[in-house]
């Protein structure tokens, strides 16, 4: 049984941020919502800089050519789940996601490389959180690399540390994990800090950000 569809009494609208409570909402809902939003504004602004925010409950379901438009856009996760799923595509799109204190699940569908690149930066809004959930499907392992220079985390390298393994890589500030084993990569002149995770049941990595 698929997932129940959201409904408008679902999302409400303030201060030019759309937010989605329970129930399920493809990108032809959130453009509807999006549509709402604009007419009842007194400062209408374009849907790509409109804040979109998922709440507990709520499940958005997105291809990576529809996030196109998004691309450098608002996403923002508080306690709910947003699904991406891979789409031929012949761009890179840049999406930062905002982690609000509810946290929430952010799943990336098992598909092969067959162009379109999805870049997610992860920021957080404040100092406290509840666990975050990355998803990686039909994903036999998956590798996140620490920069001590920049302070940054990069989700979805192989191990050569110079592409993304797949579709997807997430950027995240700081150093989670606490990575601090140092691996020369392959064809690298200086090692670097990696953490590598195994695949668990039906070939999906999840990797929990503390919070």
């Amino acid at each position: 049984m698929g997932r129940q569809y959201g409904s408008a009494t679902a999302v409400s609208y303030s201060q030019g941020q759309i937010t989605f409570g329970a129930g399920h909402f493809d990108m032809a809902m959130i453009r509807l919502a999006l549509a709402r939003s604009r007419r009842e504004s007194s400062q209408p602004c374009p849907a790509h800089l409109q804040s979109i925010l998922a709440c507990r409950g709520a499940w958005l379901s997105l291809n990576l050519s529809e996030l196109h438009e998004w691309n450098q856009g608002l996403f923002g996760l508080d306690g709910g789940t947003i699904v991406i799923n891979h789409s031929i595509s012949d761009t890179v799109t840049i999406l930062p996601v905002e982690i609000r204190p509810g946290g929430g699940s952010l799943i990336f569908s098992d598909a092969e490389k067959t162009g379109g690149t999805l870049l997610i930066h992860l920021t957080r809004a404040h100092k406290s959180h509840a666990c975050v959930q990355l998803v990686f499907q039909n994903c036999t392992r998956q590798f996140a690399c620490y920069d001590p220079m920049t302070d940054m985390t990069l989700v979805g390298l192989v191990p050569d540390g110079e592409k993304p393994d797949g579709w997807i890589a997430v950027r995240l500030n700081g150093n989670p994990w606490q990575i601090a084993h140092s691996d020369a990569y392959e064809g690298t002149r200086a090692p670097g800090l990696k953490r590598e995770w195994q695949a668990g049941e039906h070939d999906t990595v999840i990797l929990r950000l503390p919070a």
